[in-house]
């Protein structure tokens, strides 16, 4: 990789054990102060503790913007002047404290993004599209591209993948719990907004429950989790970590019994095994195989029951129905046929809920952002079956798919847009299939 695209300090050789064991002094700190009675203080020292340490301590500043994502519910955010959940809160601290520390020169695909991003908010300032959208795009969408895009520059792909792993395999474990105990502490977790009517409560199917965690929602938690496992296969852990976290993340997406989070965890082994780079396929394709078909004879008869229940193919014929409002849409803008009876209530051409990430882009900001998207979407495919991808365009790709069937909801937008960042911070990478995993874990200043 050109060394002068992705700069990377010596904080990328940092253990990982140093940010999270700050993080955790921190959490500890925060949750004394809390106890106290001083929530408000909390949080501005808080805020200040991680503006502080993310400037000397990069990895730090990541850690806590991945607790945000796997830990803390969307609707834990600030309603005013306009709704911050809590990963974009971080993310501006974090983007604050290391902002003019980094280089960023930009590549092609960072070209898109910043495209993408200009003419959607050029579609809000002249009135053509919906503050609201536009405020996703900017406060949301683009800060979490910034910081893979960023901070990883100082932190390094395999501290980032390692940090990944353990998490999120955390989260699959606190899933698949959540799910044998019927017990999800978020529910009971009540904030006085809109986010939390909205994605505050159980999600049925089939008569059961479905696992959820901090998410909000099952598809949102279990494409995550699914998204994870090429990098948790990637990461530098010893062979029998990377299973055991691979196998917790394929558990914890099952029991989301979400079609689009099984899918992409599916498709994510899949294209892992034929696509990824030969040094990547070697840590882990028989464990990993064996691993998917104990599982599958384990939990596919429950899973095909659940999916043959009356009621459950209703979603999916409605999504299929979404392909009407293609023609309506502008060149920039809103598409034709949008109605808002009253705030916060719309309809296009009397659909409400767009359960399409495309579709809904479309019908948001129009056709030309749309195909740059697309077009950075193709981009990666490419790269990804040209076996040059790395784990987050597998990433990327595996989750595809499951774009067609839901929208960038809760924290999931935000980490779909993370690894966008990620992708293009290795972008300019000239990898073939025996370097790829060291042109992007090892970059010098």
């Amino acid at each position: 990789m050109n060394s002068t695209m992705t700069p990377l300090t010596h904080g990328a050789r940092r253990s990982v054990g140093t940010g999270a064991t700050i993080a955790l002094g921190v959490v500890l700190f925060l949750a004394c102060m809390m106890i106290a009675g001083l929530p408000e203080l909390s949080m501005l020292v808080g805020a200040a503790l991680v503006f502080g340490i993310s400037m000397r301590h990069p990895q730090f500043g990541l850690v806590v913007w991945l607790l945000s994502i796997c830990y803390l519910p969307f609707w834990f955010g600030l309603s005013k002047p306009m709704y911050l959940p809590p990963t974009s809160i971080v993310a501006l601290l974090l983007l604050g404290a290391i902002f003019t520390r980094n280089r960023w020169i930009l590549n092609r695909f960072d070209f898109c993004v910043l495209l993408f991003a200009v003419l959607s908010v050029t579609a809000g300032l002249t009135g053509m599209s919906r503050p609201g959208d536009v405020t996703n795009v900017v406060t949301q969408w683009v800060l979490s591209f910034l910081v893979g895009r960023l901070i990883i520059q100082r932190v390094g792909f395999d501290a980032t993948y390692r940090l990944i792993t353990v998490l999120f395999a955390s989260v699959g474990a606190f899933a698949v719990l959540e799910f044998f105990l019927d017990w999800n502490p978020y529910y009971e977790m009540v904030a006085d907004n809109a986010q939390y009517l909205a994605w505050g409560r159980p999600q049925e199917r089939g008569g059961i429950i479905r696992a959820e965690w901090a998410f909000g929602h099952s598809i949102a938690l279990g494409c995550s989790l699914g998204m994870a496992i090429p990098v948790a296969l990637s990461s530098s852990f010893r062979p029998a970590i990377r299973i055991l976290c691979a196998s917790l993340l394929l558990a914890g997406a099952v029991v989301t019994f979400s079609r689009a989070g099984l899918v992409t965890a599916l498709l994510s082994i899949l294209i892992y095994l034929l696509f990824a780079p030969s040094r990547h396929r070697r840590r882990g394709a028989i464990p990993l195989v064996a691993v998917c078909g104990v599982a599958i004879m384990y939990f596919a008869p429950k899973v095909l029951a659940i999916y043959t229940a009356k009621g459950t193919t209703v979603s999916a014929e409605y999504r299929a129905e979404l392909s009407q409002l293609i023609p309506s849409f502008n060149l920039l803008g809103l598409a034709n046929g949008y109605l808002e009876p009253s705030p916060g209530v719309y309809y296009f051409e009397g659909f409400k809920s767009i359960d399409s990430t495309f579709i809904l882009l479309g019908l948001s900001f129009g056709i030309i952002p749309l195909a740059i998207i697309l077009l950075g979407v193709i981009a990666i495919v490419i790269r990804v079956l040209r076996r040059a991808g790395t784990p987050a365009m597998i990433a990327l790709a595996s989750v595809i798919p499951a774009l067609f069937t839901v929208a960038l909801i809760t924290q999931f937008g935000s980490l779909v847009w993370f690894y966008a960042g990620l992708a293009a911070l290795a972008w300019t990478a000239r990898a073939n299939t025996d370097n790829t995993a060291t042109s992007e874990a090892v970059v010098s200043t």
